[in-house]
C-alpha cells in the first residue's frame, strides 16, 4: 500500500512534530471528539495546570545544589541528601516529579540549545531554608532533569503519531490523509469514526473507558506554555 505524504515527513524527522501535529490536527478535527482534539491542543499549545498530562510527560528529578553538613562541610554542584531534611518520602517525591506542561516546539528548542543538559526546575531560597534542619542546611537547589527524559517525550509522542497515521491510512486511504479530509467518508461509512476515536483514544490514554468517558473536570484544555521548562545556567 502507498504511503501518504505526511506518514513520510513523520518518519524522516526533517519535518517538526509541531508541524506534523497541526496536519495531523486538521484531520482529526472530522471526528469531532473532545478527548483527542485536548491532546493535540496540548501537544501543540502546553498544558494548563488544572489539566491531566499524559503519563509519559511525567519526569523524575535529581536534586542538586550547594549544601551544608552537620554545620561543617559545603558541598557544592552535589546531590541533595533529601532524606536528611523535614521532608517526608511523599514530599519528597512530589517535589522531584515534574508534570511536564511545555508544548512540543518549546522542548524541541530547548533540546536543540547549548543548555540542554542543564535543564532544571529551580526551588525558592525560602523553601530550601524551611526545609533544612539540624543535620543538612540547604544553601540553594535545583531540580535537575535529564535530556534524555526529554528526549523520550519527543519519542514517544512521534511513536504515537505514526500509529494514528498508519491506522488512518488503513481505514480512510493514503490519498484523504494527504488532503486532510476524511469528513466524506465518514458520512459514508459512520462506523469508520467511533473506530477511529476508540482506536486513539486507547492509544493516548492507555484506557479506553477512561479516556472515551473522561468529564468535564478532567478536560484537557487549551493552555499558555507550561513554566516548569527552564534551563540552568
Amino acid at each position: 500500500m502507498a504511503r501518504s505524504n505526511l506518514l513520510k515527513d513523520t518518519v524522516s524527522g526533517q519535518v517538526s512534530l509541531e508541524n506534523i501535529l497541526l496536519r495531523l490536527k486538521v484531520i482529526l478535527s472530522d471526528l469531532e471528539d473532545e478527548n483527542i482534539l485536548g491532546w493535540i491542543e496540548g501537544e501543540l499549545r502546553g498544558y494548563g495546570e488544572d489539566d491531566i498530562v499524559p503519563d509519559y510527560r511525567i519526569l523524575n528529578g535529581r536534586p542538586m545544589g550547594t549544601f551544608v553538613v552537620n554545620g561543617a562541610y559545603q558541598y557544592s554542584n552535589s546531590l541533595v541528601p533529601l532524606n536528611f531534611t523535614t521532608l517526608d518520602k511523599d514530599m519528597i517525591d512530589k517535589m522531584l516529579i515534574l508534570n511536564l506542561s511545555d508544548g512540543i516546539s518549546v522542548i524541541e528548542k530547548n533540546l536543540k540549545s547549548e543548555n540542554r543538559d542543564k535543564i532544571g526546575r529551580p526551588i525558592p531560597t525560602e523553601i530550601c531554608h524551611s526545609i533544612s534542619s539540624l543535620d543538612l542546611q540547604i544553601i540553594g537547589m535545583s531540580i535537575m532533569y535529564s535530556s534524555n527524559d526529554f528526549e523520550a517525550i519527543l519519542s514517544n509522542v512521534k511513536d504515537k503519531i505514526v500509529d494514528i497515521i498508519m491506522m488512518l491510512e488503513k481505514k480512510f486511504g493514503p490519498d484523504a490523509i494527504d488532503d486532510m479530509d476524511i469528513s466524506d467518508q465518514m458520512i459514508e461509512e459512520p462506523e469508520k469514526r467511533k473506530e477511529a476515536i476508540t482506536y486513539i483514544n486507547n492509544l493516548v490514554y492507555h484506557d479506553t473507558s477512561t479516556s472515551v468517558e473522561m468529564g468535564d473536570k478532567n478536560k484537557l484544555k487549551n493552555a499558555k506554555v507550561g513554566k516548569f521548562f527552564r534551563r540552568e545556567k
